[in-house]
Formats: structure tokens, sequence, C-alpha cells
């Protein structure tokens, strides 16, 4: 017989010796409390996700026969979902009638959402969420849409990614039943850093694993090396990566899950109030003119951003012995460049921490 949430209260309390159980609920950076156990109980509205995630590759196109060979190369890998980019001198209709029929491509310019710009600028999951599903809103005013493609961006916070890419899916399918949607996931460069460490390697593959299991309908491989060139062994093995993952898991197996669907109802739950503010304040456009929307993106990025160097200074305390990879290794810079004040601008959490780090080590040498 399952026990009742009372009775797993009681038997903590019996173990804390003492101590306050709430002392042991976690309130997320969603304003979500992680219980320390859930039951049924807290199961309120459950929502199932059906979906299997593929691997899909981004590519540039310039030429004709590189990218029908690059094409060929990743069918006989079993990929067969592209994101196609275009050079400008190139026209999308000439370049679909030589493309092969058998498999599926999105051309970037045909994405119709993109909220991954709010995950890397420092967003909350609930802001990505509420943004997003009201960008729809407004492309749909002025656009007829027979099909959406959203990309999203998954950073390495497991558990509440994958609330995060259930909370979206079930949001806007409550808000646009009748249109057909796919979600396109990527990894997020918010928490990738210049470390020599394992850090981005795990980073990247708790996304994917958030991905697959949260539902998005496909994922683009990462190079956790974000300031190299992608060479074809490393995304060979990231989607080879990818596609072990898809073999042995599916969105599926967490359907039913307490912890799963109690925290991704909380996340739906603030997003709708979020989205029915956002509307309430004449939509998307409105709050972007008049700076609303930054403001309360960089008021989360700023929180976020103060946890996270309190960690930093805790585990790297002043002169302590860190490898990162030097600018002789960069193929590209890595650093936040200038911006306006009233821009989203994306920036990684460990920016302020490799700064430092660099200056150490220059005044070291002196």
């Amino acid at each position: 017989m399952e026990n009742t949430a009372k009775q797993w209260k009681q038997q903590l309390q019996y173990l804390l010796k003492g101590r306050d159980y709430e002392s042991l609920i976690y309130t997320s950076a969603e304003d979500v409390p992680i219980l320390p156990f859930y039951t049924s109980e807290n199961v309120k509205s459950p929502y199932a996700v059906d979906i299997q995630t593929q691997v899909a590759i981004p590519l540039f196109v310039s030429n004709k026969e590189q990218t029908l060979k690059r094409i060929a190369f990743w069918q006989s890998q079993s990929v067969h979902f592209f994101l196609l980019n275009l050079h400008t001198e190139l026209i999308q209709d000439e370049v679909q009638q030589w493309l092969p029929t058998d498999l599926h491509y999105l051309f970037t310019n045909a994405l119709t959402v993109d909220t991954s710009t709010y995950q890397n600028t420092g967003a909350s999951m609930v802001q990505q969420i509420a943004f997003g599903v009201a960008q729809m809103q407004e492309i749909l005013t002025t656009s007829k849409v027979t099909t959406a493609f959203i990309k999203i961006a998954v950073g390495g916070s497991f558990l509440l990614e994958i609330a995060k890419l259930r909370a979206f899916r079930r949001l806007f399918s409550e808000l646009y039943p009748t249109l057909p949607f796919h979600l396109i996931a990527e990894v997020s460069h918010r928490g990738l850093s210049l470390l020599k460490s394992s850090h981005n390697q795990n980073y990247v593959q708790l996304a994917y694993e958030a991905t697959v299991l949260g539902g998005a309908d496909y994922l683009l491989p990462k190079n956790s090396l974000f300031f190299k060139k992608n060479s074809v062994n490393t995304e060979k093995a990231n989607v080879a990566t990818i596609q072990q993952l898809t073999a042995t898991r599916n969105a599926t197996l967490l359907n039913g899950m307490y912890a799963i669907e109690a925290i991704s109802y909380e996340m739906y739950k603030k997003a709708l109030v979020l989205y029915q503010q956002v509307h309430k304040q004449g939509g998307l456009s409105v709050m972007l003119k008049s700076h609303s929307l930054q403001k309360q993106i960089k008021a989360k990025a700023s929180q976020e951003q103060q946890l996270f160097n309190t960690q930093c200074t805790t585990f790297f305390p002043e002169n302590s012995t860190v490898e990162v990879y030097p600018r002789k290794e960069w193929d590209f810079y890595p650093f936040t460049k200038n911006h306006t004040a009233d821009s989203l601008t994306p920036k990684r959490l460990w920016e302020p921490f490799e700064k430092r780090i660099k200056q150490e080590m220059y005044e070291q040498k002196q």
C-alpha cells in the first residue's frame, strides 16, 4: 500500500531529529518549490507527452555540390532532418529543387518562434515559455501559419528543463489547439565555460537527456568546446551520443512520474499567468518597445548571475588553481561584446569568473 504524503512527512521529521521539515524544501529560481519527495497527492493535473526525439543537423548552404555531399554523409548516419541556413546569394526556391526529396528540411527563415535568445540572455524558464507563446500570438495576428517550428534552448538544470519542455508543450497546445507545432531544441550557451574540466561535457550531456525526456521533437548537436570550430569527427560523435540516448529513452518514460508531473504543472500555471499579464500589457511588441520585457529578463538574469558568482567564490576562492583554455585555442571570441542597455544580449554565467582568473594569471606573471 502506498504511503501518504503525511506518513512520509512524519517519517522524515523523525529522521531529521528536531530539524524543520521545511528546511528540505528547495525553492528554485522559477519560484517552484522542489519537495524532498512526491506522491500521487502532489499530482494535480497529469499531462502525457508521447514524443520520440530525433537528431537534426544544422547546415550552412553556400555550394550545391558540397551541401549534397554533406547531406549524403549524414543520411548514411541515419539523420533525416536538416536545419538549413542559406547563403545570402542563394534563392530558397532554387535550392529546394535540387535537395533530395526523401528527407526533411527546415530553412532558418521559416522558424516561427525562437525562444533561445530569452534563455541565453538569462530569462527564467517561466519567462521563456510565456514570452514564446506570446510571440506566437502576435505572429498569428498578421500571418497565416499552417505548422509552427519553435526553437528552444536547454540548459543543465536537468529536472527543471524537463519540466520546462513539458510545460511549454502543454501551454502551447492549449492556447493553439488546432495548430501543429514542432520543438527544435539546442543546448544553451548560458552555462558553458572555458575551464579545462569535464564541466562542459557533463552540461551538454544533461541538456541532451533533458531534451529527450522533456519531449522536444528535434535536437541539434552541440560542440562542448563552444569556442572552437566544429570538425566532422566532433559532429559525428555528438550525433552518435544523441542517437544512443534516443534509442533507449523517450518522453513517454516520465509520464505519470510524480515529481515531473507536479513540477511541470506548477511551471505551466506560472507561465500561463505571465502570458496573461503580457496580453493585458498590450502584447510582446508593446513590452519590447517600452523596454518592460528587457527589464523583466535582466532582473532574472541578474539574480541568476549573483547566485552563480556566490557559488563560484565558494568553490573557487581567489588564487585557486584553475586551468582555462587560452586565447590561442579560441576560434571564436567567447565573451560578450559591448551592447546597448536596452538590447537582449546573450551572456554566459561563467564570464565574470573567467575574467577574474585571467586577471589573476596576468598579475602572477608580473
